[in-house]
């Protein structure tokens, strides 16, 4: 009976862990976990056109989907992710990235070419728009998926993909 009891104590620790992890980032003036359709990354970094010298970043790489297809497009990739399992998961997943476990508003973007997110519409992309206005040099694209970003200037658009150049 001892055995059951700890297996139950692990399992509700697992699942309580899993639905902590997709609130945790919400709680810290973040976004939730939504997954970018692989169609949608594919098109958005086709209207960004990557070259392989570019500095590519995912903001809130979430499980890395993004990471694995700008790898194949770009040389220099890196993705912020702030939860724990969904970084842990992107640095296996996506191997020739550089996966960075943290908050994205404490990260230098002052490098970047081009800066993919998939973020909530209003305070959240409103506080990363000012955060790249902030630090990044003129002409760094800017890919929104699903969400428009106030006050940045729109380059290209198809659908709900957004490219903005600071």
């Amino acid at each position: 009976m001892m055995i059951m009891d700890l297996l139950l104590a692990i399992i509700l620790l697992a699942v309580a862990y899993v639905v902590a992890s997709v609130f945790y980032p919400m709680l810290t003036g973040g976004a939730g976990y939504t997954p970018t359709p692989r169609n949608k990354v594919v098109e958005a970094l086709e209207l960004a056109e990557l070259s392989r010298d570019d500095l590519f970043y995912d903001l809130g790489c979430g499980t890395g989907a993004v990471l694995v297809e700008a790898s194949k497009l770009c040389d220099h990739v890196k993705g912020i992710e702030i939860e724990p399992l969904r970084w842990f998961i992107a640095s296996l997943r996506a191997r020739d990235a550089e996966v960075i476990l943290g908050d994205l508003f404490k990260q230098d973007l002052s490098d970047a070419d081009v800066i993919f997110m998939f973020q909530y519409a209003g305070r959240i992309n409103d506080r990363i728009a000012r955060k790249i206005k902030n630090e990044v040099r003129p002409g760094t694209r800017v890919v929104s998926y699903l969400h428009p970003i106030e006050d940045m200037r729109l380059v290209r658009k198809r659908d709900d993909i957004f490219v903005y150049e600071a």
